[in-house]
């Protein structure tokens, strides 16, 4: 990945007269790169955009209702063992290799929508 601060400096070796090529070299990028920065008016920064769609379907659409469910019912539920059981509920349909991927899906649900967590003061000692 090319950042803004390697393409000013080709822009600032192109200008002291270096060629193309040793312009390239010193900014630590492809020719081919440089001259696509060089002939763009922008820098990196300012040229890419972040996508908002989503690569592939969500594996845990269908049943995402039914483990809030679960996890409202009971807060202390592990992603692990609720996906275990998702595993003996319908075998076949999850794959081990899913784990992680629910795990995240759980964690993201408790601190966006779970319980909020206790809080906790430690009683001051005194002097």
């Amino acid at each position: 990945m090319v950042t803004d601060v390697q393409v000013r400096r080709l822009k600032k070796l192109m200008s002291k007269g270096y060629t193309l090529s040793t312009s390239a070299v010193k900014a630590s990028m492809d020719e081919k790169t440089a001259s696509k920065y060089l002939n763009s008016e922008n820098l990196p920064s300012e040229m890419s955009s972040s996508h908002t769609w989503r690569t592939r379907e969500d594996p845990f659409g269908e049943i995402w209702q039914e483990v809030r469910r679960q996890l409202e019912v009971n807060p202390g539920l592990e992603g692990k063992s609720l996906f275990e059981y998702l595993q003996r509920e319908d075998p076949g349909r999850f794959s081990d290799g899913q784990l992680r991927t629910f795990q995240r899906r759980v964690r993201v649900w408790r601190a966006l929508e779970g319980s909020p967590k206790e809080v906790f003061f430690a009683p001051s000692r005194a002097a």
